[in-house]
């Protein structure tokens, strides 16, 4: 469970990294470009192996790792859009609900029990995001564009199911950190590509600081994927539980970091839901 817990670490503090991006104006998409850079930079120095383009080809899981990056970079702009067009909390509940995708996927398709302590801790996971993730203002977001938490939640589903896909049945053991390493680069790669085409068009300019703001992204990025994997691959745990479980505790200590670094405020709904995850955490635990 080590791998869980730092992959969950890292990834709440690439939230609060991305939050501070907000306060000095940074441009999201160069820093995040930057990062997926130095992010392959850390895979690459600590690599055994000269990971290049060409090398990476050669692989029977190079068209998944693409496959994935693209999806990466797509999800990620529906996700700016979306909390520009309808508020965070839209954003953020389709975002972190996508884990039923890949937890059905795990019992579906790798025959995973699921005995009743299991399913009430899923239930009362997902219920627990919800609540906890739900804020005043959502329900004004326009109803004509549906379309784009759809498209959030399919996408983030879409991407852990595949991860875990790829993982399972064609990355070797001895293979994880390449392949982890590799969706930096590809997600850098196209990053590079779809930033080109906009600052072509002229809809955006080159920032020097959004670049420093990607250095202190980079880290962070790459072990919150990298303990991901590696908590993917201790099969006695299971998917379902270590799908429901990351997503349950990051949002529980983002709520956490927000309520006490941040002194966000919580609703009535807010503390509902995290009494709702507090009972998940205990039931999912009693699944191991």
């Amino acid at each position: 469970m080590m791998y869980l817990f730092l992959s969950i670490f890292f990834t709440v503090l690439v939230f609060v990294i991305l939050k501070e991006f907000n306060r000095y104006q940074l441009d999201n998409l160069q820093a995040i470009v930057v990062s997926y850079f130095l992010a392959f930079a850390i895979g690459y120095f600590f690599s055994e192996v000269e990971i290049s383009v060409p090398f990476l080809i050669t692989k029977d899981w190079v068209f998944g790792a693409v496959a994935i990056a693209i999806i990466f970079i797509i999800v990620f702009n529906l996700m700016a859009l979306t909390a520009q067009k309808g508020g965070l909390s839209v954003m953020t509940v389709a975002n972190k609900m996508s884990v039923v995708i890949p937890i059905v996927a795990g019992i579906v398709l790798y025959n995973e029990s699921i005995g009743i302590v299991k399913l009430i801790g899923i239930v009362f996971a997902l219920l627990g995001v919800w609540f906890t993730s739900k804020k005043s203002g959502a329900e004004k977001f326009d109803k004509r564009l549906w379309y784009l938490p759809l498209l959030i939640f399919i996408g983030s589903g879409l991407a852990d199911t595949l991860l875990n896909h790829m993982q399972t049945h064609y990355v070797p053991s001895h293979e994880f950190d390449i392949f982890s390493t590799s969706l930096f680069l590809f997600c850098g790669l196209i990053g590079v590509l779809v930033f080109s085409i906009r600052l072509f068009f002229g809809n955006t300019k080159i920032s020097p600081k959004s670049w420093l703001g990607g250095l202190a992204l980079g880290a962070p990025n790459y072990f919150s994927i990298y303990f991901f994997i590696k908590a993917l691959s201790q099969k006695e745990y299971g998917t379902a539980l270590i799908f429901s479980a990351n997503n349950l505790l990051v949002v529980l200590l983002s709520v956490l970091l927000g309520l006490f670094l941040y002194k966000e405020k919580l609703s009535k709904l807010n503390y509902f839901g995290l009494g709702m995850s507090l009972i998940a955490i205990v039931f999912l635990s009693f699944a191991l």
